[in-house]
């Protein structure tokens, strides 16, 4: 197939997946809204559509670059559960890694969480990318620990009582 048409399909699926990202989102303030006001629901769930990827989308990919991708699919941050199940729907092969079944959830928030030059995670508990945040903020949000060892900001002064030193 032409590399230039591979690109546009390419393309036009993100644009589609984006699209029927924003249709789940109006289904589920529907059916929140409907169930506010004690009436049912008026779509089921909407989840096959908020991680409509191809099913080869993450195959064969490092465990960084297809939890980036999908990240910037969904372009919001995530809970692990989604990040996971999306990766799957697209074909992530977590036994290349040796990650058992059981062990998945608990191993992906893991890299996730250590891979903080990449991505971050929030105090809500959700994960999304490095470059969407302020990056002042986020310094001033890492625990001293993590700080120290990244050497991104010197331990506060004795007489500091606040302890929010940063380097200029």
């Amino acid at each position: 197939m032409n590399e230039r048409l591979k690109g546009a399909i390419d393309e036009l699926e993100d644009h589609l997946a984006q699209q029927l990202n924003e249709v789940a989102d109006t289904k589920r303030t529907i059916n929140a809204l409907c169930r506010r006001m004690g009436v049912e629901a008026r779509y089921e769930e909407a989840s096959p559509e908020t991680n409509a990827a191809r099913p080869d989308q993450y195959y064969g990919r490092p465990l960084a670059t297809a939890a980036s991708e999908y990240l910037e699919r969904r372009k919001r941050a995530c809970k692990a559960e989604e990040i996971l199940q999306g990766l799957l729907d697209g074909g992530f092969d977590f036994d290349a890694n040796e990650w058992k079944e059981k062990d998945r959830l608990r191993l992906l928030a893991s890299s996730l969480a250590k891979n903080n030059t990449k991505f971050h995670r929030l105090p809500n508990g959700t994960f999304g990318l490095l470059a969407w945040y302020d990056q002042a903020l986020i310094q001033k949000r890492t625990p001293k620990e993590d700080r120290k060892q990244n050497g991104s900001v010197e331990e506060p002064a004795a007489d500091d009582k606040e302890g929010d030193k940063v380097p200029a």
